[in-house]
């Protein structure tokens, strides 16, 4: 496990670390790899492969947030639920198909109200008939369904409190899909479970595990009938789970534990590993695990990914100095959810494993300095997408979201990773927009769409600052905490941007029209001038709105800003973007790793 590291401390490892001479690539020994499938503009995402089914994968159809089905023999995507056009924005997740190939399981997302949130569990035969609701997570409690058994009759879930941290408790349950309780497999007091996969043979279940306060996983094994888990892979690195070789006889997994992204076998009697790893294959870059099937191992390929961009912007001039780029390649992960250091020096951001899009991970905290470029990441024990801030004394860091069971705000040293919780709120408080002023004392935030209110963090007292109608998403607050800017109206409706008092008092319109489209979030130039706004679906860019009620300005065209922040500066904008669907992700097999595996 590796333990909280101080910045300073991260960056000397760093340099450590540099003039390391990788370990060669092997040759190939025989393997194949070959790409199957490549994404299209409104294809969907595939996510594991079942033993025997590997010609159909499932995943969720974002055209209309239902399950769809890719059947590789055909090359052709079809749809199962597609009956589902996000009404209410409810739509499916975490789709696994039955060992015969007839019945998904998935994850049914329906948004009950103002920040509620049910998740069910249920079940659909291939060809959209027989649709049944098998476990429904009350309490907002997240399900996850991870694999079927061999026989088809029961589903093994991870279930836990959405909007909890890393050190929440989580559960792993056997389903039986004939009805009755959910036997709680596996509990974990904090961490974050990975992949995992059932044994030919339906006794056993691998699965990495990341501890809480490391960003590195560990694989266990747990009998499925019950009984303590046993750890097969530890140490040396972050090691993710492939799947257990159709024989039974070990286990293949990915790993960075010599320098490099490599394959591994451990051979595996019962839960007992036997000798050590064996190393089959170095440099395999970008492998996100899918499984075994039909003597073929099935892999993903993340061409480009969710990725935190910057760009040097001209404000004043409405121009564009630097064009955005991204911090780093779409093979390291997912990042998002940029955040300034008050000094500018800094970008901090969220990154996510590779191949888990923006969802109820378990994420790292990345740091890049501005201008070196140079990278580090630390244990955050927070997860989801909390929103962070990062405040005046260079050092904490002001989180929204949850940590070990407790939803609120949070404090987060970065020197000693310690968290302290400032304030506690209930779920479904119906709270939107939150944004810290300046010096982190209190927050503002608009309630139920209705209200803008500002709350003091010290002692919790709230107070309605005005009455609007309409609101929509972020507040944005002037460096000075003199101002507020507030939208109202949502995507495709006439919008309007208003000024007000910190203090509160009469709204003051800037502008209303139809140009900001989906606009998510606004931000205030240093001087309190102009208001930039970013848009990411109607007229996607960056936007300059001047306070004096001016004619607005497009800075930035063709870009589709997410998370948006301007530098304390003024002069940088960092934001994330989801990228284009077409050869975004692609599917790979891997011939020769078995006996039957070139069949």
């Amino acid at each position: 496990m590796r333990a909280t590291l101080s910045i300073a401390a991260a960056m000397v490892l760093a340099h450590l670390a540099v003039g390391v001479t990788p370990v060669p690539a092997q040759e190939p020994d025989g393997l194949v790899f070959r790409r199957i499938w490549s994404s299209a503009p409104g294809t969907m995402l595939p996510d594991m492969v079942t033993p025997g089914a590997g010609r159909y994968l499932p995943g969720t159809r974002w055209a209309n947030g239902g399950i769809g089905v890719l059947d590789l023999e055909r090359n052709e995507t079809v749809d199962v639920t597609g009956d589902t056009p996000y009404p209410g924005g409810d739509f499916a997740m975490g789709a696994v198909i039955s060992p015969d190939g007839r019945r998904i399981a998935y994850q049914w997302r329906h948004f009950v109200g103002m920040g509620v949130t049910e998740f069910q569990l249920r079940v659909v035969n291939r060809d959209g008939t027989d649709q049944k609701v098998i476990l429904s997570g009350k309490d907002d409690r997240w399900l996850q369904p991870m694999a079927w058994t061999p026989d088809g009759r029961a589903v093994l879930v991870s279930m836990w409190q959405t909007g909890t941290a890393s050190g929440g408790p989580v559960e792993l349950q056997v389903v039986s899909l004939s009805g009755g309780a959910p036997r709680v497999l596996e509990r974990f007091d904090s961490g974050t479970l990975g992949r995992l996969f059932v044994s030919p043979d339906g006794r056993y279940a691998a699965y990495d595990f990341v501890p809480h306060g490391s960003t590195e996983a560990d694989i266990y094994a747990i009998e499925i009938a019950g009984g303590e888990p046993r750890a097969l892979v530890r140490g040396n690195g972050n090691d993710i789970v492939m799947g257990w070789m159709p024989d039974g006889s070990g286990i293949l997994f990915y790993s960075n534990r010599e320098l490099t992204h490599a394959i591994w076998k451990l051979a595996v009697t019962g839960m007992r590993p036997v000798g050590n790893p064996r190393l089959v294959r170095a440099d395999v870059w970008n492998l996100i695990p899918m499984g075994f099937s039909g003597g073929r191992y099935f892999y993903q390929v993340v061409r480009a990914s969710a990725q935190v961009r910057t760009a040097t912007l001209d404000v004043e001039g409405g121009r564009v100095i630097n064009p955005p780029s991204p911090i780093r390649e779409p093979s390291e992960g997912w990042s998002r959810t940029p955040f300034w250091s008050p000094d500018g020096r800094y970008l901090g951001f969220l990154d996510y494993p590779i191949g888990v899009p923006a969802g109820p991970a378990h994420p790292r905290l990345g740091i890049r300095a501005v201008h070196s470029g140079e990278m580090r990441y630390l244990p955050f024990p927070f997860q989801g997408n909390p929103d962070v801030y990062w405040l005046p004394d260079n050092r904490t860091l002001l989180v929204f979201g949850g940590y070990r069971g407790t939803l609120g705000v949070h404090r987060f040293d970065l020197q000693s990773g310690a968290v302290t919780t400032v304030l506690e709120r209930e779920p479904g408080a119906g709270e939107g927009g939150r944004t810290p002023s300046p010096d982190g004392s209190r927050y503002y935030y608009h309630r139920d769409r209705s209200a803008v209110y500002v709350r003091d963090l010290r002692t919790g007292q709230e107070t309605q600052l005005a009455r609007i109608d309409g609101l929509w998403r972020r507040v944005a607050v002037s460096a000075d905490d003199r101002t507020l800017v507030v939208r109202t109206g949502g995507c495709w409706q006439e919008s309007r941007l208003l000024v007000l008092p910190t203090t509160g008092g009469e709204p003051r319109e800037i502008y209303r029209g139809r140009d900001l489209g989906c606009s998510d979030f606004l931000a205030l130039t240093p001087d309190t001038r102009h208001v930039v706004a970013a848009v990411f679906d109607t007229l996607p860019g960056v936007w300059r709105f001047p306070l004096d009620g001016g004619k607005p300005v497009k800075i930035l065209g063709g870009e589709a800003p997410r998370g948006f922040r301007l530098s304390p500066d003024g002069r940088r904008i960092a934001y994330w973007d989801w990228p284009d669907q077409e050869g975004s992700n692609e599917i790979w097999v891997i011939d020769g790793l078995t006996a039957g595996g070139s069949r």
